[in-house]
């Protein structure tokens, strides 16, 4: 989105201008996937954050979309009865409820602080902060991670980073949160995961999460 847009949404959602709220404010996104780009910035108080803003409009543009993809599900299900077990217009609603969560930040934020508290003895784990007096359900200000992102694995070879002793530290701290918190972070791919300076892990994107029952988590560790 041009930051002109990006802007004067950002001035709305927090009622003043930019330069009072941010004593840096990057014009280039760092990231932009298809709900919301992400923005380097620094606070007035000098902390370096990442600026989560949501995509104008996107949320009439989504609802288009399940609008069709429910018109596809019934279809389906009335012409192609082989697929009933697979119950199209329940996946289509399961996914528009997820997506809904995803589009308020401030279940995001929540997430975060939660996981953030569950995972305090992992000392090699990093959560980001959630600078909350700056977020809103559209607009997510958190810390800023500055290292390797898993997916550039050449360089963290290069930096002497032992990609075994990063895999068993995360995979710790996954079946922790599945295990033990039964919260989790549903999207755990490379782009975000990063090894930090000093050797621990930041995890960021919060937006999806897993939720499992007392009796899923007794399920699971049986399998085990």
């Amino acid at each position: 989105v041009p930051f002109g847009e990006i802007e004067r949404f950002v001035e709305r959602e927090l009622g003043k201008p930019i330069n009072e709220v941010f004593l840096e404010f990057d014009r280039n996104p760092l990231a932009a996937a298809s709900i919301a780009q992400v923005h380097a910035g620094k606070l007035k108080t000098g902390e370096k954050v990442a600026i989560k803003i949501q995509r104008p409009g996107i949320e009439k543009i989504l609802q288009t979309d399940v609008s069709i993809l429910r018109g596809l599900a019934v279809l389906l299900e009335r012409y192609i009865p082989e697929t009933a077990p697979f119950n199209p217009s329940g996946l289509v609603e399961e996914f528009f409820h997820n997506t809904l969560y995803e589009l308020d930040f401030r279940v995001e934020a929540n997430n975060i602080r939660k996981i953030r508290a569950n995972l305090k003895g992992h000392a090699k784990i990093v959560i980001p902060e959630v600078f909350s007096e700056f977020s809103t359900n559209r607009i997510l200000v958190l810390e800023q991670f500055e290292g390797i992102r898993f997916s550039d694995r050449e360089t963290l070879v290069t930096k002497g980073i032992k990609p075994m002793e990063i895999i068993e530290t995360g995979c710790d701290a996954f079946f922790h949160m599945v295990m033990h918190d039964g919260l989790f972070h549903g999207d755990l791919h490379a782009g975000n995961l990063f090894v930090l300076p000093d050797g621990r892990i930041g995890i960021i994107d919060f937006g999806i999460v897993g939720r499992l029952s007392q009796r899923v988590q007794d399920s699971i560790i049986s399998m085990f």
